[in-house]
């Protein structure tokens, strides 16, 4: 009989890079919708590689339509060590066929990616012809900010983390790793828990707090 394999639980540090910010490089003007904005994929394949590994995700593509230069694909997007599965259509208009292809393919990539967080600020509207909002951006004469370690931003957790299912989700069965370990008494404070770890208001922490409440009943009455 062959073994299951125990699907893993996003860490902590993984939920907040595929939230993190993409690099202002990583979004231009919209070549064709004016004020809309557009991602690189290669920044957004950077990102799954950051945080999954080399080789840990997979895609499938199938061609759904193709009228005159306009390719649409299927892609099926999934994380077998984490249990993601997702399914998305993208498109392009390339006159070389193969660049339409590719086009097609990488725009269902980063529109999966942005159901994981990465670039959702993009998809919120909160870029104007590729530039982020003024308050922001990055200084451009600020070299060593560019360069220097990022951990305080990928420790901060706000509201849009806990608006965000998938996002919410993963901190709740991180902080419910937490709780059923033998190390904690029944009283176990998750708010105290979560400060711990990241940086958080306190309205957010008592949000938090009123979530896994609920998450940890849930899971108890399912037992």
């Amino acid at each position: 009989m062959e073994a299951k394999t125990e699907l893993q639980t996003l860490s902590a540090d993984q939920i907040a890079l595929l939230s993190q910010r993409l690099p202002d490089e990583a979004v231009t003007p919209h070549p064709t919708k004016k004020f809309l904005s557009s991602i690189k994929s290669i920044y957004v394949t950077e990102r799954l590689n950051e945080v999954f590994g080399v080789g840990r995700w997979r895609i499938e593509t199938e061609v759904v339509e193709k009228h005159e230069r306009m390719v649409v694909v299927k892609l099926k997007f999934s994380i077998p060590n984490y249990g993601i599965y997702y399914e998305c259509y993208g498109g392009n208009d390339n006159s070389d066929l193969g660049d339409a292809y590719k086009g097609a393919t990488t725009d269902a990539i980063t529109k999966v990616a942005s159901w994981l967080g990465i670039g959702a600020d993009v998809f919120k509207g909160k870029y104007t012809n590729g530039s982020a909002p003024k308050s922001t951006q990055r200084p451009q004469n600020a070299k060593a900010t560019a360069t220097a370690p990022v951990t305080p931003a990928r420790k901060r957790i706000t509201m849009e983390h806990l608006d965000n299912s998938i996002t919410c989700d993963q901190l709740m069965k991180w902080m419910y790793g937490f709780l059923t370990t033998v190390n904690y008494a029944a009283d176990f404070d998750a708010g105290a828990r979560l400060l711990k770890s990241y940086d958080a208001d306190a309205e957010v922490v008592d949000r938090f707090s009123a979530l896994f409440e609920s998450y940890r009943q849930a899971r108890k009455n399912a037992k």
